[in-house]
């Protein structure tokens, strides 16, 4: 008597079991990369909104006191003076400004809840490089 049989066997499961497998092994660390990029993508428009609202303030500052030489603001400052709303980003993002000074200053950007620490820094200097990000 023959049966028909229909079915897959053992090892023909394996296989695929495997296929997926290494499959699964490659794209995983792609896509925390591709997040990863994004993540720092979003930071980078902020600080671009905040280099921004820097140069507004730097002019701003440097108007009202024509006598003295201007600085750049804190980021209470330039929010307080309507030059900044990033509150979309300050939802996932702390963003501080140091090093502020007539010609130069420096953003950084920490992700909140990433471990590893995700940051993005940038750096401007006046009449020399402009900005440059470090991620």
């Amino acid at each position: 008597m023959h049966r028909n049989e229909k079915g897959f066997t053992l090892m023909e499961l394996m296989v695929v079991i495997v296929i997926v497998a290494i499959l699964a092994a490659v794209a995983v660390p792609l896509y925390i990369n591709y997040v990863k990029d994004a993540q720092r993508t979003e930071a980078k428009a902020a600080i671009g909104a905040i280099a921004t609202a820097e140069q507004a303030y730097f002019l701003k500052v440097q108007s009202a006191n024509p006598g003295q030489a201007a600085t750049y603001g804190s980021l209470a400052e330039l929010e307080a003076a309507d030059l900044l709303d990033i509150r979309d980003a300050k939802v996932k993002w702390d963003f501080e400004i140091s090093n502020t000074s007539s010609t130069s200053y420096t953003v950084t950007a920490t992700y909140r809840n990433s471990n590893p620490v995700i940051g993005v820094v940038y750096t401007y200097n006046q009449g020399t490089t402009g900005g440059v990000f470090t991620d």
